[in-house]
């Protein structure tokens, strides 16, 4: 029976998912009640529904997989395709075939401008689509008097008792977004803005703007604001806000500008659509929010615009929030590791006092130093004074020998080599395509040649004093081409311990006492889960036990691995010398509970030291708090910083402690580790985790 159940969900997932498309949203309930909705004209809601289970019906006879439908993203345009045609023709025998026909000659469309969109532009296909198929019926609908529509469905206005005392722009907005799903009515409207208010206040505050601004444009043009208020082609304005401001960019006040830019813009080509389409008997559609949205998202694109989404979650805020904690999570440069094996002091680093400038900025100079700072014993005078005399040089990446360098003799103190400035040296190609250079090492104490493979922390020489070098260090830099003049590239290091901080990636400070994190078999084996694992617990809160969970372990397929339980899914996996729970596709209390007892871990035991991480506000608050921390997140997401902290209080133990920034709520956690059942226990606030064997 259970099994029934999750293959009937498996297939109404990617349908539901179709309606809250529409709206720009991903989420199951969402789509439940805007399919519901549709149907307060049952001619266009049975269109609707047949079109979408004939697009789908036909991916998965073609082949496709469920999961390559799950989003919705490639079916609902056939949905806007169905719902058009609801208000043409009547739902007879013929019509079905009719809308079934279209709805999988849209699905075709969409994966074909998908294509070539995303490959030769880089953009959505948003829903071009739609507006092509549904113009050709249109042409066409005189055509077909067999099953042209012959009645409608009854008006409910008169539910919206108090519509003609308003204000006119608020039952104007309202039909508006009831035009959306091609019900310009204020009841359509009023819940479909209440869904969205409910899923995502950004979205809901950028739809009023959008509207708000288009129709007053709009109205102070034409000389008339009742007429403008009262144009349904306004859903337009909606949209164009919604996505530019809020879907296609991270919210903030710049991408809330340019939406407001956006619907400027499309006031004026609405009407010229409009009265140009009208010739011919066919609405405007979507055509002016597709034209004004790609056209603004590609010039953002072609200007490098710093706030655009890698990933997009299922709301604004949720991509908001996955966005800027990439950027205090994850490395926003190449990351390579530390090209020794013990404590060294950075002597000169980025945009140095002395040599690092210009072109040559991205360099670091590493020497070894005692309690008082100092880089040498006794009275400095000679090379073997010098604590990073002859100490092992490693390579800091994965790839393979270019050029070496051996022969050039050790400086004595006090004097340089001007005529040879890199000194012996050893060039590799770093396997992601670009160049690491360490320079200055001893005289013939190179231990690789060109040719050679090196694998990170291998053993490539000794440091030295050769070369332009007044005292023996290490420099290393990073660059596009092989020849070791070329201009540097920025990069930051990866996996390493300094002020008693275990750091997933760091740009160190000069005179910052940095040491290597190295891997520990152990954290690697408990973090390292196979297919189909199944993790049962039992759950109390307070002490009092209420349900029993299983997470079970997935691959996606790009070959990302997750958790799922109910439906969402707690992406996982190991970068370089961590571990991190990446981000919770979903709403699962659970699963969240679990990002927060471990969002990350360093795979090595390191007693004295802690790690920062970054849990999103939206799992540690709720109710207004939460609103108000997103909404100050899209304003202000620039100053976001850590909100977590975590060390091991035994080796097989990690705790943690959780503070939000805007309220007083804090969580304190811990989480056990096992090698076979990976986390036999954890808690997070009230809640206790027990694993069942």
């Amino acid at each position: 029976m259970w099994t029934i159940v999750k293959k009937i969900n498996a297939y109404l997932h990617p349908i539901l998912h179709s309606y809250s498309e529409i709206i720009f949203l991903r989420h199951y309930l969402t789509g439940l009640l805007l399919f519901a909705l549709t149907f307060i004209n049952p001619q266009q809601g049975t269109a609707g529904l047949i079109a979408i289970i004939s697009a789908f019906g036909f991916a998965k006879f073609m082949g496709f997989h469920t999961e390559f439908l799950r989003s919705g993203y490639y079916t609902y345009n056939a949905l806007l395709v169905g719902l058009s045609v609801g208000n043409l023709f009547d739902i007879t025998w013929v019509s079905i075939g009719f809308i079934a026909i279209t709805a999988i000659f849209t699905f075709i469309v969409t994966l074909s401008l998908t294509n070539v969109f995303q490959r030769l532009l880089g953009l959505p296909v948003l829903s071009i689509p739609f507006v092509i198929v549904s113009s050709l019926i249109y042409l066409a609908a005189s055509h077909y008097s067999n099953i042209y529509i012959d009645h409608f469905a009854p008006h409910p206005e008169t539910f919206i008792v108090f519509a003609d005392i308003l204000p006119v722009w608020v039952p104007g907005f309202f039909k508006c977004m009831g035009s959306i799903l091609f019900m310009p009515q204020v009841l359509a409207g009023l819940c479909i803005f209440l869904l969205l208010l409910f899923r995502s206040r950004i979205l809901a505050i950028l739809a009023v703007m959008g509207y708000l601004l288009g129709a007053t444009i709009q109205g102070t043009f034409i000389g008339s604001f009742e007429e403008a208020y009262r144009d349904a082609a306004g859903f337009n304005y909606i949209l164009i806000a919604m996505a530019i401001g809020g879907i296609f960019n991270i919210p903030s006040l710049r991408s809330y500008i340019l939406a407001m830019v956006g619907v400027a813009l499309a006031t004026v080509f609405t009407k010229s659509m409009d009265v140009f389409w009208s010739q011919f008997g066919i609405p405007v559609f979507t055509l002016p929010f597709n034209i004004i949205t790609l056209s603004m998202i590609y010039v953002l694109s072609l200007l490098n615009y710093p706030l655009r989404p890698v990933v997009y979650k299922s709301t604004p805020e949720r991509t908001l929030e996955y966005f800027f904690a990439s950027r205090l999570r994850y490395a926003n440069a190449t990351t390579m590791y530390l090209p020794f094996l013990d404590y060294w002091t950075v002597w000169q680093g980025f945009n140095g006092q002395w040599t690092h400038q210009g072109v040559w900025q991205y360099a670091y100079d590493f020497v070894k130093t005692d309690a008082d700072g100092k880089t040498y014993r006794g009275d400095g005078k000679l090379l073997a004074d010098y604590y990073a005399f002859q100490k092992y040089v490693c390579s800091p990446v994965r790839g393979y020998v270019v050029f070496t360098a051996s022969t050039f003799p050790d400086n004595s103190i006090g004097s340089v080599d001007k005529l040879n400035n890199w000194g012996n040296y050893v060039v590799i190609h770093d396997e992601r395509g670009f160049f690491v250079s360490l320079c200055h090492l001893s005289q013939y104490h190179v231990y690789v040649k060109a040719g050679d493979w090196v694998e990170p922390y291998q053993v490539i020489g000794l440091s030295g004093n050769s070369g332009y070098s007044p005292q023996p260090h290490i420099h290393m830099q990073y660059h596009a081409t092989s020849y070791l003049n070329s201009a540097t590239l920025s990069f930051c290091f990866a996996s390493l311990l300094s002020k008693g901080v275990n750091h997933a990636h760091l740009i160190p400070e000069e005179k910052q006492v940095v040491c290597p994190a190295y891997v520990h078999h152990f954290y690697h084996q408990v973090t390292n889960f196979t297919l189909d694992q199944q993790l049962t617990y039992q759950v109390s809160h307070r002490g009092k036990v209420i349900k029993v969970i299983t997470f079970k372990t997935k691959m996606a397929l790009d070959g990302t691995f997750y958790l799922e339980h109910n439906g969402s899914r707690l992406y996982f996996g190991q970068s370089e010398t961590r571990f991190y729970f990446y981000h919770l596709d979903g709403d699962d209390l659970y699963l969240g509970l679990l990002y927060q007892a471990l969002p990350s871990m360093p795979l090595n035991y390191i007693p004295e030291h802690v790690w920062e991480d970054y849990v999103p506000q939206s799992y540690i608050t709720s109710g207004l708090s939460k609103v108000l921390a997103q909404l100050y997140l899209s304003i202000r997401g620039d100053r976001l910083d850590k909100n977590a902290i975590y060390h091991f209080s035994q080796d097989d133990t990690v705790v943690g402690y959780i503070k939000s920034r805007f309220s007083q709520d804090s969580v304190q956690t811990s989480i056990t580790l096992d090698p076979f059942v990976k986390f036999s226990a954890f808690s997070v606030g009230d809640y206790q985790f027990s694993i069942r064997r």
